[in-house]
């Protein structure tokens, strides 16, 4: 199964005109540099290199909202029409040999997957919007109970330039659907079941001077399951507000403190809590084609529950871009910090301890077959009554081959694994599938 991924460029008004590039594909979440020693030399390169851009890109960097590294349905090999959008008819058969994720008494099963992805792109001398729609389901053939899982996702991310020196940024990922998605910070590595996921988050830069400017920025992420048990310990709201003061230090180089302030509300788990996040880094453009970030910092967590705690943990998230040829690229992205525990008891804790990291790599070989690979993998440090750990590791490799302008096949594997000293959660599952799309 194949979930939706937007590709999406973001403005950088800011940037000299002559330099207009590009923007590279957000990588989402993001994570801490200590963990990631090689990024300690994209650091060294950032305050080396040469002269690029001649103002600041406004665009809010973190923190990352859906879809990180799973595959997409290919959209736009063929557009032949004025109007502006572009779509893509796939269909796909495959087989899944874990459908419910289980550690014991596994169960395979074929299935069909239908999806419409619809790509729009609008664009002004100010104004930008960017959105992918993907209505979807599948069939599973031998799944016992409910045998129909949907795949349905919005992507959206605009932007108008009200001055030379104000933008307004909006970025929105909503997703409704049945299988896990590892690259969602919170959401359960397991089935459990439909859910409904969104992140959308709107800022507001302003540049005072030619090198400082300071960002203001909204995130509103939401958690909602079908199923009863997991929807009254999961089902939540995160609010996050951020403040970021900016001063270009190199023309290359923007140096970045961000103060951050999060509220956590359950609808029925009394797992309310609040934090202040104290960051620092910088965001980078090293060259047309190679961008990077990096926050490193701390966050201060109060728990709101009769007889919370406080906690301090080290909160860190990074991302590399590099475009090494025209529409091949590959992406890095890191984060280390506190997630809300996604684990059903609330004896587990109300948050655990995660490391993530993901990297993707899409390739064009001349101008029919792309193949695309990702490796995404986190270690997750549960906590009372009794620590555990587990390590969830998922991967996929997509390879599809353009037939004629408007139609291509694709083939794919998908290896998910989670090794957990929780017995119940461990399990391992491949999905293979072959299909092919349409693009009118």
């Amino acid at each position: 199964m194949r979930t939706s991924e937007a590709k999406h460029r973001i403005p950088t008004p800011f940037l000299n005109a002559r330099m207009n590039q590009k923007a590279k594909r957000s990588l989402l979440p993001k994570s801490m540099i200590r963990f990631c020693s090689p990024l300690w030399f994209v650091a060294a390169a950032i305050f080396s290199s040469g002269s690029w851009s001649s103002a600041q890109n406004l665009t809010v960097t973190g923190p990352a909202p859906i879809n990180s590294v799973q595959p997409a349905t290919p959209v736009g090999e063929g557009f032949f029409t004025n109007l502006p959008f572009k779509a893509a008819l796939s269909t796909d058969i495959g087989y899944d040999d874990n459908v419910f994720t289980s550690h014991t008494d596994r169960i395979g099963s074929g299935y069909n997957d239908l999806g419409l992805d619809i790509g729009s792109h609008i664009a002004g001398q100010r104004s930008r919007l960017d959105g992918d729609l993907l209505l979807g389901f599948a069939y599973y053939w031998n799944r016992p109970g409910r045998s129909v899982d949907p795949n349905i996702a919005l992507n959206l991310k605009a932007s108008h330039q009200f001055t030379p020196r104000l933008i307004l940024n909006l970025s929105s990922s909503l997703g409704f659907q049945a299988q896990p998605t590892f690259a969602i910070a919170g959401a359960s590595n397991q089935n459990v079941g439909n859910y409904f996921f969104s992140s959308s988050q709107l800022s507001l830069g302003y540049a005072w001077t030619h090198r400082f400017s300071t960002v203001t920025a909204y995130n509103l992420s939401t958690y909602f399951y079908d199923n009863s048990t997991q929807a009254a310990q999961q089902n939540r709201l995160e609010h996050l507000i951020s403040q970021q003061l900016r001063y270009m230090l190199f023309p290359t180089v923007t140096l970045v403190t961000e103060y951050r302030f999060g509220y956590i509300s359950y609808q029925t788990a009394n797992n309310d809590s609040y934090s202040h996040f104290l960051l620092a880094g910088a965001d980078s453009t090293l060259s047309p084609r190679l961008s990077a970030t990096f926050r490193a910092g701390a966050e201060f967590r109060t728990n709101l529950q009769a007889g919370g705690s406080e906690t301090v943990f080290p909160y860190g998230e990074s991302t590399l871009s590099y475009e090494y040829r025209p529409s091949s690229f590959v992406q890095w992205y890191n984060r280390l910090g506190l997630e809300q525990s996604d684990i059903e008891s609330v004896q587990n804790g109300p948050y655990a301890k995660v490391y993530r990291t993901g990297i993707r790599l899409d390739h064009t070989f001349g101008r029919k077959m792309k193949i695309g690979a990702a490796v995404y993998y986190s270690y997750s440090e549960y906590q009372q009554p009794s620590s555990f750990a587990e390590n969830a590791i998922d991967a996929n490799a997509t390879v599809s081959y353009q037939i004629y302008r408007s139609l291509s096949v694709q083939t794919g594997y998908i290896f998910s694994r989670v090794s957990s000293k929780l017995a119940s959660n461990s399990y391992y599952r491949n999905r293979i599938f072959l299909g092919g799309s349409f693009a009118f």
